[in-house]
């Protein structure tokens, strides 16, 4: 790991401001550290924008650079390839996969992408406590953060998650000064002293004209179906999100709106909202995972006529502040981190969030590995995890990242430390929201048995709660037979003779 110099750099009175202007240098300048075999960390949603192009300008003197983006939401594969392009100039690894991961050029369904399978929480374990075996090193980690405070400090803004961890690990930091880049407590913090170089660059927000110009190449239907959203979305993101809106269909921008909590929630979500109502309590401790349908619950009334909940999640969902605002969240009863908003991110916030967390000593933001170690999790008496699952078989496996076939479309991100957090908190419990059925209403969720290469996200003997929009189906302590009721009871009711004689043939003599 790469040695901390927090203490002795704001201790020994070194003028951190003379060391910063030394470290200024161009995008240019600053990528040339990269060298051939290398692998570049570019951490969760932190792509900074002027040294990716940088890097990928690089391409005639470089060869096998290995690019690992984690969840890759934000980074523009095109910088770094083409379609005729040999991959052993830039090769793509992933911690998360996402549908703009999935889809790009280069991404995971072609292939050209590859997959790190692994839990949020023991992402550097390799590093740290395996260093002979750990098949790869972090050469270089390139990130966004804020200009130095007033004692050298850079915050990494709303996205946190592990950039602090990868700088800690790595060779070279390079991180680009962006001014819209906010401030929490907690963790999220880098000194001048353990950056190696630093390139202003603050992103040019979306102007009138642009956004004008780019509406104009949108589909009809796509942009009669976003437009009235756009001065909902985080100013830092808004420029990224509607430059690729002429690409969308209508599918593809309904799921982008639905995963920032805009436009008309799903069908089942006021009815799935209802059920989790009923499982949180007032003075819980909960998460809510990043699900299209998850996301959804705070929106749709599921905290409502709530007192003095606890926030302790991975991340947070858009419009999350008016329950803090409105005394819903106060964190009175959290037994870690009370009175505190716990996130490792919080870059899901529409704008007038962003403004409520900026600065504001109540929200911080912890390294994941930190947040969703299972053993912090569960010191929250009464934590209620509440995430979101794709499919449940009839004996109560959880599939959350692969689609009917065995498709990849998601990744874990921190479901399995949060929901197992749950199981062993005292007092918690761990709650996978879905939607009864799938492909418009084609196929149940609720299946006998997974296909084969279905990924088993939360084994069966750590399912507890499972709700669709037709009930809730209690699990834990209940026999395979007793599971099979409770799952055909809540499963949408053209499948449930079918999934009866299924269940008859599966667990009876």
């Amino acid at each position: 790991m790469k040695e901390e110099k927090l203490v002795s750099a704001a201790c020994s009175g070194k003028n951190w401001q003379d060391d910063f202007k030394k470290k200024l240098v161009t995008a240019e300048q600053a990528v040339q550290s990269v060298k051939s075999g290398d692998r570049v960390i570019f951490p969760v949603c932190s792509y900074p924008r002027a040294l990716g192009p940088a890097l990928a300008a690089r391409k005639n003197e470089l060869h096998d650079v290995k690019i690992h983006a984690d969840a890759a939401l934000q980074i523009d594969l095109g910088d770094f390839f083409e379609d005729d392009q040999d991959d052993d100039i830039f090769a793509l690894t992933t911690w998360y996969i996402h549908d703009l991961v999935r889809k790009a050029p280069a991404g995971t369904d072609a292939r050209r992408t590859a997959y790190l399978p692994g839990t949020w929480s023991q992402m550097m374990k390799p590093f740290d406590e395996r260093p002979g075996q750990c098949p790869y090193t972090i050469d270089v980690a390139m990130v966004s953060v804020s200009p130095p405070d007033k004692f050298g400090f850079c915050s990494f803004g709303a996205n946190l998650w592990h950039s602090r961890s990868y700088c800690k690990r790595a060779r070279t930091v390079i991180a680009q000064i962006d001014e819209t880049v906010i401030r929490t407590s907690g963790t999220n913090h880098i000194h001048v002293s353990e950056i190696d170089c630093f390139v202003e660059a603050t992103p040019e927000l979306l102007t009138d004209a642009e956004l004008k110009d780019i509406l104009d190449k949108t589909p009809p239907k796509v942009r009669e179906l976003v437009e009235p959203y756009i001065p909902l979305i985080a100013d830092s993101r808004k420029k990224w999100i509607v430059s690729m809106l002429p690409a969308f269909n209508e599918e593809f921008a309904r799921i982008m709106l639905s995963r920032m909590t805009l436009g008309e929630p799903p069908e089942e979500a006021k009815a799935i909202a209802g059920y989790v109502s009923e499982l949180v309590r007032d003075g819980d401790t909960f998460n809510i995972g990043h699900g299209s349908m998850s996301a959804w619950m705070g929106a749709c009334g599921a905290f409502d006529n709530k007192r003095d909940l606890g926030l302790y999640s991975e991340g947070v969902w858009s419009g999350f502040t008016s329950l803090v605002e409105g005394g819903i969240i106060t964190g009175k009863y959290k037994n870690f981190r009370p009175g505190k908003v716990t996130a490792s991110a919080f870059s899901q916030g529409h704008q007038k969030d962003i403004d409520y967390i900026d600065g504001n000593p109540i929200f911080e933001s912890y390294d994941a590995e930190y947040l969703l170690d299972i053993r912090n999790v569960a010191r929250n008496n009464n934590f209620i995890a509440i995430n979101q699952g794709i499919s449940v078989d009839l004996s109560g496996q959880i599939n959350s990242e692969s689609s009917l076939g065995g498709r990849m479309i998601s990744g874990p991100g921190g479901q399995p430390e949060l929901h197992m957090g749950g199981i062993l908190s005292k007092g918690g419990r761990a709650v996978i929201v879905l939607s009864s059925t799938a492909l418009n209403g084609s196929v149940s969720t609720i299946v006998p048995q997974f296909d084969p290469g279905m990924i088993v996200t939360i084994p069966r003997y750590f399912a507890d709660y499972i709700v669709t929009e037709y009930g809730i189906a209690s699990l834990m302590g209940r026999d395979c037979r007793q599971r099979a009721e409770e799952l055909i009871a809540i499963a949408h009711p053209d499948f449930r003779n079918e999934l009866k004689k299924d269940a008859r043939k599966l667990f009876y003599p």
